[in-house]
C-alpha cells in the first residue's frame, strides 16, 4: 500500500472514530437528560404524596434519595384510643337497695309471710307471760320468722332482765327484727317498771324533745329499735292538748327526739289515735276535718321526722273513706290519704287486730288477707297468729295475693332494718 494510500485509509479511520465519539456523547447526553426526567418526577411524586398525608419532611438531595424515601417510608395511620368512662360511685341508697333486694331474693314463701308479723313473745312462744328467751323462743323463731315482737310492762322486770331477753331474742332470729315497746315517757312499756333519768311532763317542743332523747337512750342501751310513738291524739285524753297547732310541734319534736337516740318510730294512729278495744267505733269526721286537723300533725312528722312506720287506727271513718272499714283494713285510708294524700312512703302497720273491732267482724286470717290487699306492711298483734299466718300463705300459694306484693312491703321494713348496714359499707371503703 502507498503512502497516500495508507494516509486515506488513516483519514477514513479517523473519520469513522469522530463520528463514533460523536455517536457516544450524543447517547450520554441522552441518557443524562433521560435520568434527570425520572428523578424529577420521583422528587415530585415524594413531595406530593408528602403533601397529601400532611408528613414533614426533610427533601433529599438527589433523586436516588427521594426515590429511596418514596418506597420505603411508611404511612401510619392511628388509630384513637378508646377512655372508658369511670364507673359511678353508688350512692347510699344504691347500696341499700343492693342489700334489700338480695336478702329478700334468698327469702323462702313461708319466711316472707312470717316477716310481715308482728306479735308478742307469748303469741309466739305459748307461754302465759314470757321474761326470758330460752328454747321456746329458739324453736319458734326458726318456725315463724316474724317481723318483729313487740314487749310490753309484764315482759319487763328490770334492766338486766330485758336487755338480756332482747339481745337473745336478737341472736335466735335468722333475720334482722324489730323489738317494739310503746312508750312516751310515762307510764309505757318500759316506764310502768323503770324509772328513767330525764323524763318531764311534755308541754312544748322542748320538753317534748328532752323527754324523748332520754327515753330513747335508755330504749336503745336496753336493745329496742321500735318505740310506737308519738300517739296523735287531740281529744280530752291526748297527751299534748287539744289544739292541733301546738300538738304538731310537740309530736314532731319527741319524734325527732327519740330518732336520735338510735330507735326508728311508729307514729300512732293514722288518722286519730282512739278506743277501739270494746268495738267498732265510727269516727264522723269527713276528709276535710281531718285535712285541717290530724293530717297536720302527720304531715309535719313526716315531713321533719321521717318515721320509720305509721300505725294505723281501727277506727272506721265512714264520711272519709265511704264505708265503715277499720282504717287498718281501708285502702282509701292507707293508699289514697296516707300514701298519696300525705306522700307516705314508709312502714305502714296495722292498729292491733286483736282488738274488738276488727275480731267481731273477721278472722284472723280474713283481717291479715285483707290488711296487705290494702296496702298495710306489717300486720301488728293478730287475734290468732297461726291462723292469721296460714291465711295469708293460703292466700300467696293460691294467687290471691301476688308475691311480688309481699316483696313490695318487705322492701319497706328492710331498708328501715339494714339502713345500718349501708352506712357500714360506704365507711368501709
Amino acid at each position: 500500500m502507498s503512502k497516500f494510500d495508507e494516509q486515506d485509509f488513516d483519514e477514513k479511520r479517523l473519520a469513522r472514530r469522530q463520528r463514533r465519539k460523536k455517536s457516544q456523547v450524543t447517547a450520554f447526553v441522552i441518557l443524562a437528560l433521560f435520568i434527570l426526567v425520572i428523578a424529577g418526577v420521583a422528587v415530585f411524586s415524594v413531595y406530593s404524596i408528602k403533601n397529601l398525608l400532611n408528613i414533614p419532611g426533610g427533601g433529599g438531595d438527589s433523586a436516588e434519595e427521594a426515590a429511596g424515601e418514596a418506597s420505603s417510608e411508611e404511612v401510619v395511620i392511628e388509630t384513637p384510643e378508646t377512655v372508658e368512662p369511670e364507673p359511678e360511685e353508688m350512692t347510699e341508697e344504691d347500696i341499700l337497695n343492693e342489700v334489700v333486694d338480695g336478702c329478700i331474693a334468698e327469702l323462702s314463701i313461708e319466711d316472707k309471710v312470717a316477716g310481715l308479723f308482728i306479735v308478742t313473745p307469748e303469741q309466739l312462744t305459748g307461754v302465759a307471760t314470757a321474761v326470758k328467751a330460752g328454747s321456746g323462743t329458739q324453736d319458734a323463731l326458726s318456725k315463724y320468722a316474724v317481723g318483729g315482737v313487740s314487749y310490753f310492762a309484764k315482759n319487763i322486770k328490770d334492766e338486766a332482765q330485758i336487755t338480756e331477753m332482747l339481745g337473745t331474742t336478737a341472736s335466735m332470729s335468722k333475720y334482722p327484727i324489730f323489738t317494739i315497746v310503746s312508750d312516751e315517757g310515762k307510764k309505757g312499756g318500759v316506764t310502768s317498771n323503770i324509772s328513767i333519768e330525764g323524763i318531764t311532763d311534755v308541754t312544748d317542743p322542748d320538753t317534748a324533745s328532752t323527754t324523748s332523747k332520754a327515753l330513747g337512750e335508755k330504749l336503745f342501751s336496753y336493745g329496742f329499735n321500735l318505740d310506737i310513738a308519738p300517739s296523735v291524739d287531740i281529744s280530752e285524753n291526748g297527751l299534748y292538748g287539744t289544739d292541733a297547732g301546738s300538738v304538731k310541734g310537740i309530736a314532731a319534736s319527741f319524734a325527732s327526739g327519740i330518732k336520735e337516740s338510735g330507735v326508728d318510730v311508729c307514729v300512732s294512729s293514722f288518722p286519730l289515735k282512739t278506743d277501739t278495744t270494746a268495738g267498732l267505733t265510727a269516727i264522723s269526721k269527713s276528709k276535710d276535718e281531718l285535712a285541717a286537723g290530724e293530717y297536720e300533725i302527720f304531715k309535719e312528722i313526716i315531713e321533719n321526722s321521717n318515721p320509720a312506720a305509721i300505725m294505723m287506727s281501727n277506727a272506721s271513718f265512714e264520711n272519709a273513706a265511704g264505708d265503715n272499714t277499720p282504717a287498718s283494713l281501708s285502702s282509701v285510708m292507707i293508699d289514697e290519704e296516707l300514701r298519696n294524700g300525705l306522700g307516705y312512703g314508709g312502714i305502714v302497720i296495722t292498729g292491733p287486730l286483736n282488738e274488738a273491732s276488727v275480731t267481731e267482724y273477721y278472722t284472723s286470717g280474713e283481717a291479715a288477707v285483707n290488711a296487705i290487699k290494702a296496702g298495710a306492711d306489717m300486720i301488728y298483734l293478730p287475734e290468732n297468729f297461726e291462723e292469721a299466718y296460714n291465711g295469708l300463705l293460703e292466700a300467696v300459694n293460691s294467687g290471691s295475693i301476688d308475691e311480688a306484693r309481699l316483696d313490695e312491703s318487705l322492701k319497706r321494713i328492710y331498708k328501715v332494718k339494714y339502713a345500718d348496714k349501708a352506712m357500714e359499707i360506704i365507711d368501709n371503703k
